[in-house]
């Protein structure tokens, strides 16, 4: 349920142009990868993990899980057949960037989808510094705040 855990989602937008590769055709290359067994293989290891870390609220567990699955991603469609790069130099700064908050105290994690904007996951009470951090940066282009919802409401229309 979305009251279970205060955890905000900051998308650090950094482009806003549409990929040359969309996603459905991405997941299809993704079989080309010679290390999208190693990744679903990882997957499957690592669900356990994930899913005591929500059960228990352990931000500290679970970014660095989602971190490594984030890479993990990214690294089969860099690899796949045509490779995808769907990174910008901005992506990475902001995984340095975020590297260096924490390290500096600051509890926040990273993942990106399949483009070049980077999620910035934190809990609740440290969205605010994580958003001026990401506001002050010039690669940023605009930062979208989410929290967790209600899910699909299905409506009936006319």
């Amino acid at each position: 349920p979305p009251d279970h855990w205060a955890l905000r989602d900051l998308v650090a937008v950094v482009a806003t142009e549409e990929k040359a590769v969309g996603s459905a055709k991405g997941h299809l290359l993704a079989g080309t990868s010679p290390f999208l067994s190693t990744r679903l293989a990882q997957v499957a290891r690592q669900l356990p993990f994930v899913r005591r870390a929500i059960l228990e609220r352990d931000l500290a567990a679970l970014g660095p899980v989602i971190e490594t699955d984030a890479l993990a991603m990214h690294f089969v469609m860099m690899s796949s057949t045509p490779p995808l790069f769907y990174w910008a130099p901005a992506t990475i700064t902001l995984i340095k960037a975020t590297q260096h908050w924490r390290t500096a105290g600051l509890p926040v994690y990273f993942t990106i989808d399949a483009g070049p904007n980077v999620h910035l996951i934190c809990e609740a009470p440290a969205a605010p510094a994580v958003e001026r951090e990401l506001r002050a940066l010039p690669e940023v282009l605009d930062v979208i705040v989410a929290a967790p919802g209600p899910g699909v409401i299905l409506q009936q229309t006319a």
